[in-house]
Order: structure tokens, then sequence, then C-alpha cells
């Protein structure tokens, strides 16, 4: 079983992600299972999401404490001591809505994909969460469920131009998420 958190703030799409990230498992014939955790759900405040995906029936409902992937939406929540890398297995994985150089210190991840989310989210939709981007990331760095099936759950759940435009701006940044593999 491989086992996720994504941090991130109010309104970016992390809880949203997700549960799409579930979808995208389900349709590639894992199990899986999205947890949320809400803390004063405003706009801005940290947010926590969950998830698990697995070969095998999941039994645990249960926040994740000890991640395989580390998915952050927002690197400034480590200025507010949100530390998203306490607690990640050894040889965890990163993928980071991060658009500049490498932070020293992160060498308990085995890889990390680096995406500019909020770049690729405005340039392909506009000025809305980057969520899309992130999953986009998320696939390509993890491989543990498809670029394929991301874009079709974003068909068919946003219907019409919604889920065209999500669908595409996944594809984009599963193109442009850059893989820093630390076995190399």
């Amino acid at each position: 079983m491989k086992e996720l958190t994504f941090y991130g703030r109010g309104g970016q799409g992390a809880v949203t992600a997700a549960k799409i990230m579930v979808g995208s498992c389900l349709k590639d014939n894992h199990y899986a299972q999205a947890v949320p955790s809400f803390g004063q759900e405003r706009k801005g405040a940290p947010v926590y999401s969950y998830g698990r995906i697995s070969d095998e029936p999941i039994a645990a409902h249960t926040y994740v404490y000890e991640p395989d992937c580390v998915v952050a939406f927002d690197w400034s929540l480590l200025d507010l001591g949100i530390n998203f890398h306490k607690g990640v297995k050894p040889g965890g994985i990163l993928v980071a809505n991060y658009n500049g150089e490498l932070p020293k210190g992160l060498k308990q991840y085995s890889k990390i994909g680096l995406i500019d989310a909020w770049a690729i989210t405005r340039e392909v939709i506009g000025n809305v969460p980057p969520n899309a981007a992130m999953l986009g990331a998320l696939a390509r760095t993890t491989e543990w469920f498809s670029l394929i099936s991301l874009k079709e759950v974003f068909v068919e759940t946003m219907p019409g131009r919604k889920g065209e435009i999500n669908a595409l701006c996944a594809q984009t940044a599963y193109e442009r998420t850059s893989i820093i593999d630390e076995r190399d």
C-alpha cells in the first residue's frame, strides 16, 4: 500500500485533488481512498488530505502519519512551522509546487517531482486552484496511476469545456514536471 499526504491552503484544491486521484486509481484497477482533514475551513488556512493506493482492499481509514509521498501545494507552509517533510518514510517521494532552486536538506526523498503548478494553471485554465497541474505532476513522478485515467476522470466529473481544460492542464504539468531521482 502507498500512502500520501497532501498539504495545501484552503482554496488551493488539495482536498479535491485527493478525491480525483482516487477516481484515477479506481480506473486503473487499484483500491484507493481519500481522507480529508479540515481545520478552520477558511481560504488560506492550512489544509491536509490523505490518500491511499493499494492492490488489495484498504482496511485503514485514519490519517497518514508516515507517508510514502508528500504532495506540497504550497511551499510557504514551512514558514508557518508546518514541516511536511516530517515522518516521510525512508525513500519517500516529494511532489512540490515549487519555482526556484531546490532547497538543501531533502535527502529523505528518493525522488522529487517539481512543477510550477500556479504558472501552468494560469497558462492553461486561468486563475483557479492548481490541483489539475499538481495531479499531473503526481502521476508523472510516482507512476502510481496513469495520465490517461486522470484525464478521463476530469472529463467525466467536470462536464464540457471545464473537464477538457483541466485534463489539458494535467497533461501539460505531466509533461513539464522536472524529476530529480536521488537513486541516479
